[in-house]
């Protein structure tokens, strides 16, 4: 008997519709039975034969000497994971006769089974529940974990099922699917508090620019001065995700099986700290089966880069292009997929190999110092906004440095993004060829501006990230006028960013 179910196969972010066609009998000779899956199935996928019988014989259907042919359309698709558990059994039991195959096609469905019927989460839930509502299909059978994640999407409406059995009640009318129980952690018991760094008001100064503009950061020092625990400390003072922000950052994190289940949508930026090990796959993407990389997974929030030397060359030199476009293309044989990448760089590096850590202060030659700093390049470097030096401070200095928390600098930074917002900008970006919306400039203002540019040889690019982080500037001092000081600064945290 030929039943249909409807799946969908993950690629990157996106979900594809997936037909499901199942022939199944229920043949009482061993010998002539058979398990087939056709249509590109992966490995995982070719494993849910000894998976799905055994749910089936627990949800009391003995398939052992059935014919089952499976066929995944359309067939030049690649599918891949345990996702296809759920729905391939539901149509082998509609098979059997232990439901209507009617009711296993008017809905999606997606799960991995265990052994005994279990259904276990899988990721990209958020994307295969807006492909389902995208292509008519808006009742989605899931694992129960999944349940809460599927809901967030609008007109989704998903069925949390435990286990196969469970899911065949429910479409038989005989149970209740399992109750909802969104989850969010609140947005201050997440991030460390900006109170917490003493002694360094340049850089919390340099942060808070960063984060009214959405500008890249290099941090300069010794070990131990404050770098990394300013980093840390980035997504606090950034403005919450707004609706559309929230539901991508969540559905990246879906999609790349790192989101914890039932915990909504993220509101609070993302960070992320790759180890300097990291290869340029895990940065940017890709894999056998394309996943999202850092670059990706943290777009709306921070990627942090600790020891930006000891990272490999060409995986730093493969966030050129996710820098400068907000998206990376990973490209393969079989086609290419476009991930968002739009993220704030902060960077922190040793002033040299040994890190000035010694008694005596550094001990490296010259030529090492040369060396260890070149290691970013400058195409690279040229994408940095600002950069600041940090020292280590005197202990007394420590004692008495009051830094202003979180919540008062973060106030500033969103008042600065409303202003942003008036002016038609995002997240500080003004698009090459739209410098008027800098103007009016001051001749001295645009005298400072060219002496920068002469004496420290920048680039147009340098030149433009100049002005941008001078009108952030004035976006804080709650000017509508960008003034000397203001550009000045700016040249100033810019001279910090050139190591």
């Amino acid at each position: 008997m030929l039943n249909r179910a409807h799946a969908f196969a993950l690629t990157g972010l996106d979900a594809t519709p997936v037909e499901i066609e199942v022939y199944a009998n229920g043949g009482t000779d061993p010998h002539r039975a058979c398990f087939t899956i056709v249509g590109l199935p992966d490995k995982a996928l070719q494993e849910a034969k000894a998976r799905i019988r055994s749910a089936a014989i627990v949800a009391g259907v003995n398939t052992a000497s059935s014919i089952i042919l499976v066929n995944l359309a359309p067939a030049e698709v690649r599918k891949e994971g345990a996702g296809f558990d759920l729905p391939i059994a539901l149509a082998v039991l509609a098979g059997h006769g232990t439901l209507e195959g009617q009711l296993v096609d008017e809905v999606a469905a997606v799960g991995e089974l265990a052994f005994d019927g279990r259904l276990r989460p899988v990721p990209g839930i958020l994307s295969i529940a807006e492909a389902a509502v995208r292509v008519g299909r808006p009742v989605l059978l899931c694992p129960a974990e999944c349940a809460a994640e599927a809901a967030l999407v609008p007109g989704c409406r998903p069925v949390g099922c435990t286990s196969l059995q469970h899911a065949v009640r429910i479409l038989n009318g005989e149970a209740r699917p399992s109750d909802l129980r969104p989850a969010g952690a609140p947005r201050d018991a997440d991030v460390p508090d900006l109170v917490d760094v003493r002694g360094q008001p340049s850089a919390r100064r340099a942060l808070e620019i960063c984060a009214a503009g959405g500008h890249n950061l290099l941090m300069i020092g010794p070990p131990g001065v404050g770098k990394t625990m300013l980093a840390k400390r980035l997504p606090g003072i950034l403005p919450p995700l707004d609706d559309a922000q929230a539901l991508l950052a969540t559905r990246i994190h879906s999609a790349a099986g790192v989101l914890p289940p039932g915990s909504g949508l993220l509101r609070v930026p993302p960070f992320r700290a790759p180890h300097h090990s990291a290869t340029t796959a895990a940065l940017v993407g890709g894999g056998t089966r394309i996943r999202p990389g850092e670059v990706t997974l943290a777009t709306g929030g921070v990627l942090f880069l600790d020891e930006l030397p000891e990272f490999r060359r060409d995986a730093l030199e493969a966030l050129r292009v996710p820098i400068e476009d907000g998206t990376v293309r990973i490209s393969r044989a079989s086609g290419s997929v476009v991930l968002p990448s739009r993220f704030a760089l902060i960077a922190a590096m040793n002033p040299c190999p040994c890190g000035g850590g010694g008694p005596d202060g550094c001990t490296c030659t010259r030529e090492r110092v040369i060396a260890y700093q070149r290691k970013a390049s400058g195409p690279l470097l040229d994408r940095i906004d600002v950069g600041v030096r940090l020292e280590r401070p005197a202990p007394e200095v420590l004692r008495v440095d009051q830094p202003e928390s979180t919540q008062t600098v973060r106030a500033r930074v969103c008042e600065a993004r409303e202003r942003q917002a008036a002016r038609g900008c995002i997240n500080g970006e003004i698009p090459v060829g739209e410098l008027d919306a800098l103007a009016p400039l001051a001749e001295a203002c645009l005298t400072l501006v060219d002496q920068a540019v002469r004496r420290l040889g920048l680039s147009p690019r340098g030149m433009h990230r100049i002005q941008r982080v001078a009108r952030t500037i004035a976006d804080l001092a709650d000017s509508d006028a960008i003034h000397t000081d203001h550009v000045a600064e700016a040249i100033a945290v810019r001279l910090g960013a050139l190591a």
